[in-house]
């Protein structure tokens, strides 16, 4: 089914507002009545929409409210990771359909596009309305190309063109790890357009940053957000993958806390677990949250969000996130202590290609994403 401007304003207002009358949808959408009944109908027809149970209406028919149907049609969500690409179908209202797919696959570059070219093949079919495709690194959508990050040399870039083939003509939305969870964020806390939000994700070793204007990703900020975990300082660290030392990724690590204990060795996953037992006084950890906590700050203050996501396992943690929270709140600049509203998000534990597919979710409820 070819989707018009009416039938995507009718999704996003019962995305938005959950079930609606006919006569609602008349009232949200500024239609006029018939061209509502008509888009209802075929989308009915097509499996995006189902209608509810009759609801007295005071006097006259009953209404049949219309809601998202989660059962008929389907979005694919591709992720490619050095050495694995996977894959999953998410319902129109995001619930995951089926077992994601992971498969290892050697790190070259061109194997790994084949291979998940080849995965998506297997796993769209007649139901399937869109594909969301998730990379980490610097991505152009318009031209399917990956232009920087853990994939490319400084020099060259890296086609999509073999899965969008695969995709057989279905919408394809093309974005880094970060948008597809700012979008996934968006559509899930349904944040008002108008406000500006700067979504950052801290995991162990790992950093990344997204931002959202008028509720589409700002793409290209390749200054600020997006490269928050390559924001370098004067310490020694592990070799980032940049080819530098003393990333921010790099500090907020294991490894680092490893360094700064004077340990011999590295305990996998030892940074989240230390901070799980975080007490105020324990100087390693003291002086990691300290160094993220003004990194996060400067992009805030070169942003100047309305909200700022924190997205992590820390999370669970309040006495480490309070720490966290208040030193970034201590280096926003004067007038943004009172605007930027910072949110804590404990993101459920989900297969990335998972996450990918909210990203065809998007190109469907939002603007700006395809």
């Amino acid at each position: 089914m070819k989707l018009t401007d009416e039938h995507r304003s009718m999704l996003r207002q019962l995305w938005r507002h959950g079930a609606q009358s006919r006569s609602d949808l008349h009232g949200l959408m500024g239609v006029v009545p018939n061209r509502v009944g008509a888009a209802a109908a075929a989308m009915v027809q097509a499996g995006l929409l189902r209608e509810c149970e009759a609801q007295p209406s005071g006097g006259g028919r009953p209404r049949v409210p219309l809601e998202i149907d989660p059962e008929q049609r389907h979005m694919v969500g591709l992720t490619i990771w050095p050495g694995m690409v996977g894959v999953a179908r998410v319902n129109l209202r995001g619930g995951l359909v089926g077992k994601p797919v992971a498969r290892m696959v050697s790190e070259d570059s061109d194997r790994l596009v084949e291979a998940a070219a080849g995965l998506l093949a297997k796993t769209i079919n007649e139901k399937t309305m869109g594909v969301g495709v998730s990379i980490p690194g610097f991505i152009d959508p318009g031209s399917g190309r990956i232009l920087s990050g853990v994939f490319v040399s400084a020099h060259d870039s890296l086609s999509l063109a073999p899965v969008i083939q695969r995709a057989g003509g279905l919408p394809v939305v093309i974005e880094n790890d970060m948008h597809a969870l700012a979008a996934r964020w968006s559509l899930t806390h349904r944040a008002p357009a108008e406000q500006d939000v700067l979504l950052v994700n801290i995991a162990d070793g790992a950093l990344g940053a997204a931002v959202l204007i008028g509720g589409q990703p700002n793409r290209g900020c390749v200054s600020s957000a997006n490269e928050l975990g390559h924001m370098r300082y004067f310490v020694e660290t592990d070799t980032c993958y940049c080819g530098q030392v003393g990333c921010l990724e790099r500090v907020f690590s294991s490894e680092y806390l490893s360094r700064l204990d004077g340990a011999d060795g590295v305990e996998a996953g030892a940074l989240m677990v230390r901070l799980s037992r975080y007490r105020p006084g324990d100087e390693a950890v003291d002086v990691l949250l300290d160094y993220l906590s003004n990194g996060i700050a400067n992009v805030a203050n070169f942003i100047r969000p309305h909200r700022l996501v924190l997205v992590s396992e820390l999370t669970r943690y309040p006495e480490a996130s309070d720490v966290l929270t208040a030193s970034i709140r201590r280096r926003l600049l004067g007038e943004l202590v009172g605007r930027v509203r910072v949110d804590l998000w404990e993101q459920p534990v989900a297969h990335l290609a998972e996450t990918a597919g909210w990203l065809a979710l998007a190109g469907l409820y939002c603007e700006g994403w395809v």
